[in-house]
């Protein structure tokens, strides 16, 4: 059972039998709900005083985040921060399988 789990929850890419299904399951989960936050504090319309520092900190987590999926599917990317590197981390990540 825990083979078949492995293969169906594995992207492509990652390495066999040297990572555990369920962590990246739980990373991709994490980069999901991440995500969303993101896209709900870009709202304009939802924009409070203060949020700026929510803002930031939640692109923080999704970068970390972001760092620990490549780590993951065996992507060598050097850990950084910024819209180039997140780009590029996401479309190295999607091409290996990955989907949040």
């Amino acid at each position: 059972m825990r083979a078949v789990l492995a293969r169906l929850l594995l992207p492509r890419g990652a390495h066999g039998g040297e990572c555990d299904p369920f962590e990246t399951l739980r990373v991709q989960e994490r980069l999901s709900r991440l995500a969303g936050e993101l896209r709900v504090l870009d709202d304009p319309e939802r924009r409070l005083f203060g949020s700026w520092h929510h803002v930031r900190a939640a692109q923080e987590a999704y970068e970390r985040t972001l760092d620990d999926a490549c780590r993951l599917a065996g992507i060598d990317v050097e850990p950084g921060r910024g819209t180039a590197h997140r780009l590029l981390a996401e479309a190295l990540l999607q091409s290996h399988g990955w989907r949040w």
